[in-house]
């Protein structure tokens, strides 16, 4: 049953308005706190002695740090429960968090100590290496027609071909896994870290699945009173929080779901109405999901 009678949410609007200053002052200060480094880098390894080309290369590390210090202070709101609605194509996409914006800050401190030493060429390299990881990070666009992750190079999932969304962890790092099921080829599965998205993981896992069981409400993707929507049927009360401590912002030490988004560890109260029958009650554990072939659950490993 479609849920577009649920009413929308004023707040949306301020609290989306809120996301994109904050992505605009993350990213800015990437470019910031990088060109900082390359030019201190650069004055440091033009000094005479290797010593001070040992010093530089110290700096160049060293503003990494920078980078998620200063980030500390501008993520004020941490991991949304909510997706940046898009026009071109319509869609809701995950912003950038600072983990993907730091990637690209130490290319930019090295640039400047390839410079200071004469190595103009790989200084130029280092440079468009730093434009790459700072503006062409992997990303995530749901629209009407499917799934795109975007990376290097962008993977597109029809909805029909979607069969699955679980979060897993590999190596230490979230994952959102999406299950992929195409005619006349074997099942694959695309993952995306998760913690360069600045995403309640939850919240995405739960938007996914309800596009998966309500294709009638796809066509509203895109739209602000949309996503009002959904976090209106989110099954805990959409709580954008701070960020607490600097080592939150690399993402990888902390529970795949955080406190409340696998209460009880009831699969269901986590998919909420994406996973009731037609009358509105929750199915049984034994009972099979809501069409054939779409995997309504989370890994084991994403729940501890």
């Amino acid at each position: 049953m479609s849920s577009t009678a649920v009413p929308a949410e004023p707040a949306v609007d301020d609290l989306l308005s809120a996301l994109a200053s904050q992505n605009r002052r993350l990213l800015l200060a990437a470019w910031a706190v990088g060109g900082a480094g390359l030019a201190l880098c650069a004055g440091l390894a033009g000094q005479p002695g290797w010593s001070w080309r040992l010093v530089a290369a110290g700096t160049a590390l060293a503003t990494l740090f920078a980078y998620l210090g200063v980030a500390h202070l501008l993520w004020r709101v941490r991991r949304p429960a909510a997706l940046a609605p898009v026009t071109m194509p319509q869609g809701f996409t995950a912003l950038g968090s600072p983990v993907a914006y730091a990637r690209g800050v130490p290319a930019l401190a090295g640039a400047g100590l390839a410079l200071g030493v004469g190595q103009r060429i790989t200084a130029l390299l280092l440079l468009l290496l730093a434009a790459l990881l700072i503006h062409l990070q992997p990303r995530l666009l749901v629209t009407p027609g499917g799934v795109t992750v975007r990376r290097v190079l962008s993977r597109s999932l029809p909805w029909a071909h979607l069969t699955g969304v679980r979060v897993t962890s590999r190596g230490g790092i979230a994952e959102l896994s999406l299950a992929t099921a195409v005619p006349n080829r074997p099942a694959g599965t695309v993952r995306l870290a998760l913690p360069s998205l600045d995403v309640d993981r939850a919240f995405l896992v739960h938007l996914l699945l309800h596009y998966l069981a309500v294709p009638e409400d796809r066509t509203a993707i895109g739209a602000p009173a949309e996503l009002s929507r959904r976090r209106a049927t989110f099954p805990r009360p959409a709580v954008d929080r701070p960020a607490d401590e600097l080592a939150e912002l690399l993402g990888e030490d902390e529970p795949l779901l955080t406190e409340g988004e696998a209460h009880q560890g009831d699969l269901a109260s986590l998919l909420g109405e994406a996973h009731r029958g037609a009358d509105g009650s929750l199915p049984d554990k034994g009972e099979p999901p809501l069409r054939e072939g779409v995997s309504l659950r989370v890994d084991e490993d994403g729940l501890r």
